[in-house]
């Protein structure tokens, strides 16, 4: 069995303590992000930060925000060398090139070409630093399918854990704010500019966050646990260049595929983790494709009006914060929704539910047509 041993967070909802408050209260903090348009208009919308701490072009800041996620974990989780010399690496991000993320994104106007001199970085430079600097085991993995990533990462752990090629698998998040992708979203007219509100009759569009994750797994016959990953599923569908089939019929596929390969009946579900991104027609491709597996609405609810869309993140990250809900005790609600949408007939839930163990389905979908689907177990006492 596939054991998730936990790790820690680090998003705009602060510490443990304050996240589970949020979580509980449905409350959550957001700031504003400006930018101008090519018609010299001043746009704002909501965004999620980790902190108030500045965003530019130094390596030293997502290295030292990647540093710190992954030795609290360790720390939390109490391993040792030996464990960590066994642990590979699986890191999941939207985002490529940090480094020039700023510096491309203040020369849209040519104006700052020579400022432009930095180095080229990928995904893989982070993952390399932290397999050196934590002392991890040579094999490691990058992704990049938009908002599935760490998602995807999570799904090919378990895979090298159970063949054996680890005994222990680091899953990172990884998402930090990105002038130039920030402004791309709002050239596609996907962010709102009101509150994000997942599945109300009044949903505007997505607002963005960063986060960091370190979720630690194993086997059970290395390090048990209550919790596990019991299977999942992702495939690709080409019906846009953009997402899903509103119709759902690839959602459905990804979700049912989810559910055999966890040997797991539709039934049996406690409650899904929406991917829940409040654009109109992400929503409407989750809820038709979830009705075309589930008899009847099942509790289900998104996670991003807390922390904000995280993209290539929101895989492990919002792993780890259902995880920490059901330890706490309960579900959480979907912030800002007031309306029902009469096209979708399922609301998710308007209040928080206590639970503490069952299954749990988690969906991600990503632009470009990625699907994601896993099913994770919590054990009772």
């Amino acid at each position: 069995m596939i054991t998730l041993l936990g790790g820690e967070i680090l998003s705009a909802l602060g510490d443990k303590e304050k996240r589970l408050k949020h979580l509980s209260d449905g409350t959550y903090g957001s700031v504003k992000k400006e930018m101008t348009s090519i018609m010299d208009e001043r746009l704002s919308f909501d965004y999620y930060s980790i902190d108030e701490e500045s965003r530019n072009s130094a390596l030293s800041i997502p290295l030292t925000y990647l540093e710190k996620v992954v030795q609290k974990s360790i720390d939390k989780l109490d391993l040792n060398a030996d464990d960590l010399s066994r642990c590979g690496l699986f890191l999941g991000s939207a985002s490529n090139d940090l480094s020039l993320s700023l510096p491309l994104g203040q020369n849209y106007d040519n104006s700052q070409v020579e400022t432009v001199d930095c180095e080229r970085i990928g995904n893989g430079y982070y993952a390399e630093h932290l397999s050196r600097h934590f002392g991890l085991h040579d094999f490691s993995m990058t992704y990049n399918t938009a908002c599935t990533s760490s998602a995807n990462a999570v799904i090919d752990a378990a895979s090298m854990l159970e063949a054996k090629v680890i005994d222990y698998a680091l899953v990172i998040g990884f998402e930090m704010f990105a002038p130039i992708s920030f402004e791309g979203f709002v050239a596609m007219q996907l962010l709102s500019p009101e509150k994000i509100a997942p599945f109300d009759k009044n949903r505007s569009g997505i607002n963005l966050g960063e986060a960091i994750s370190a979720l630690f797994m194993s086997r059970d016959d290395i390090a048990p646990s209550r919790w596990s990953f019991e299977g999942g599923s992702s495939n690709c569908e080409t019906h846009s260049v953009t997402g899903a089939n509103p119709n759902g019929v690839g959602i459905a596929a990804v979700i049912s595929e989810a559910l055999r390969d966890a040997d797991i009946e539709s039934s049996a579900i406690c409650a899904v983790k929406a991917h829940g991104t409040a654009s109109a027609l992400n929503d409407e491709a989750e809820i038709n494709g979830m009705k075309k597996v589930f008899s009847s609405a099942p509790d289900f609810f998104s996670l991003k009006p807390y922390i904000g869309h995280t993209l290539g993140s929101c895989g492990a990250s919002e792993l780890l914060l259902t995880m920490e809900c059901v330890d706490a005790g309960f579900i959480p609600a979907t912030p800002n929704f007031k309306i029902g949408d009469d096209a979708l007939k399922w609301a998710p839930l308007k209040e928080k539910r206590s639970c503490t163990h069952g299954h749990f389905m988690l969906n991600y979908f990503g632009f470009g047509g990625n699907n994601t689907s896993f099913v994770i177990s919590k054990a009772a006492q």
